[in-house]
């Protein structure tokens, strides 16, 4: 199914709820380049077969044309401070072991012993040498063989032999990212407009104070899918209508020959359009607030003040901020301190910009079952004024029928809003799969589900479907 994108509406806008363009041009402070910056929107492509999220044979094809070929990240420097520090990246049944083997380099190897292919790395590892649990063969950070028990038997073999297969490793703003693929272009290629709109994020100094990978029960797009518009708030996050501007949500794409990048913005500290003209403004101030407030600190007073508008909202999130991290936030714009900005880029990151909400979405599949995938999740916080880096939080591991709330995963009100997604991703999953087989295809929105429409007709341009 075509849409004609002419007459389409660029979101909804009421009386209480502007369209995004209008909350910038009301900002007390300078708003940054990256928030003003206007990408497109327009989408030439077709409806996508429903198969594509759970046929294995399309899942195949994605292993061979997607995850061998392209950028994809896989954590944080942060997670491997000292030399030798490393962990192992799954993608679907490929598996690499990321490892720190000097003070400023990171490498990436595919995680398999160069003896008779046993992993090497489940989860996190330390220490001077990667060991095999096997027969004990072990080598350094860097790759090359240390200890190789009966190297005797191996005369004819030389150690660059031996040595593990390194794949291509980059990093950008404290992010590492590999591919497999030894004639990509450079990681720079991919990262399209990332590193001109967070040239003032400073990136590489930001700390995970919450982490979080969750199994789920449903194909790796239909999880990414469902944090990439804004429109389903009202009927799944509805305790958040109160407060976000979901359909004036703003759709941005990205997009040349190298890379995609696409982006939403959601406006906080405002009501939902569907609440209409008469919406209650202080209730979304109020309700904003209370978001941003960390536990055991003071709310402000509310019925003592006349005037509750986003510019209040935004420098009380100025103060929660100086107060948690020591950091002078006055010259923020108020759209920096409030709004939920996120970036997505091909074919599975999603790093948030601002204070509005910092958070950091990895997602993959998961083994060899197309309906099943894995997200990370990140809250990133600055470095406290003096520059100390705190320790990085430890990673929570939730299974597929383990929830946030539960487990008391630490996100705060997030922690519902990611329980509220992950109830609704097997009921799509089983959806697509027992669908009229007579009408086999998912139809994307023109706007508010553009970034999706991209994405998929990108992934079929690389898969050539």
């Amino acid at each position: 199914m075509q849409l004609e994108t002419d007459s389409v509406s660029k979101g909804r806008a009421t009386a209480v709820s502007p369209l995004y363009p209008v909350l910038l041009g009301n900002d007390t402070r300078p708003v940054p380049e990256a928030f003003a910056a206007v990408g497109e929107w327009r989408v030439d492509a077709p409806s996508v077969d429903r198969s594509r999220y759970y046929d294995r044979a399309f899942a195949a094809a994605e292993m061979e044309h997607l995850w061998k070929k392209t950028w994809q990240v896989v954590g944080r420097s942060e997670d491997i401070p000292a030399v030798g520090d490393r962990f192992s990246y799954d993608v679907g049944t490929l598996s690499f072991i990321i490892v720190r083997s000097d003070a400023t380099t990171i490498r990436a190897f595919y995680n398999s012993c160069r003896h008779r292919g046993t992993r090497l790395c489940t989860g996190r590892g330390e220490g001077a040498h990667i060991r095999c649990p096997f027969h004990g063969w072990s080598w350094t950070p860097d790759g090359a063989p240390s200890v190789i028990p009966g190297r005797w038997d191996f005369s004819g073999v030389p150690d660059a032999a031996l040595a593990l297969t390194e794949v291509r490793c980059a990093t950008w703003g404290g992010n590492i990212f590999i591919n497999p693929d030894p004639a990509a272009e450079p990681l720079e290629t991919a990262l399209g407009v990332l590193p001109q709109h967070f040239a003032d994020y400073d990136y590489a100094n930001r700390w995970t104070a919450v982490h979080v990978r969750k199994k789920v029960r449903a194909n790796w797009k239909l999880a990414m899918e469902a944090f990439m518009e804004g429109w389903h708030l009202s009927e799944t996050h509805p305790q958040a209508q109160a407060w976000n501007g979901d359909s004036s949500t703003q759709y941005d794409i990205w997009e040349d020959a190298g890379s995609q990048i696409s982006r939403s913005i959601t406006p906080s500290a405002v009501p939902s359009p569907e609440l209409g003209d008469e919406a209650d403004v202080r209730r979304a101030i109020m309700e904003t607030i209370i978001a941003v407030t960390p536990p055991g600190m003071p709310l402000p007073d509310f019925d003592s003040i006349p005037t509750l508008d986003r510019a209040f909202a935004a420098d009380y999130r100025r103060q929660v901020l100086q107060a948690m991290t020591g950091n002078d936030a006055s010259a923020a714009s108020d759209a920096w301190m409030l709004d939920a900005v996120q970036y997505f880029m091909f074919p599975n990151f999603f790093p948030w910009l601002g204070e509005g909400a910092p958070l950091w979405y990895q997602f993959m599949p998961f083994g060899d079952d197309p309906r099943e995938s894995v997200m990370d999740v990140r809250f990133l916080l600055p470095l406290p004024a003096g520059g100390q880096r705190p320790p990085k939080a430890p990673m929570l591991e939730l299974d597929f029928d383990e929830t946030y709330r539960d487990r008391q995963a630490g996100f705060g009100l997030f922690d519902e809003v990611f329980d509220q997604d992950m109830g609704n991703l097997p009921l799509i999953q089983r959806g697509v799969e027992g669908g009229d087989p007579g009408r086999g295809q998912v139809h994307f929105g023109a706007y508010q589900e553009c970034r999706l429409r991209a994405f998929h007709a990108r992934l079929g341009r690389l898969l050539d479907v």
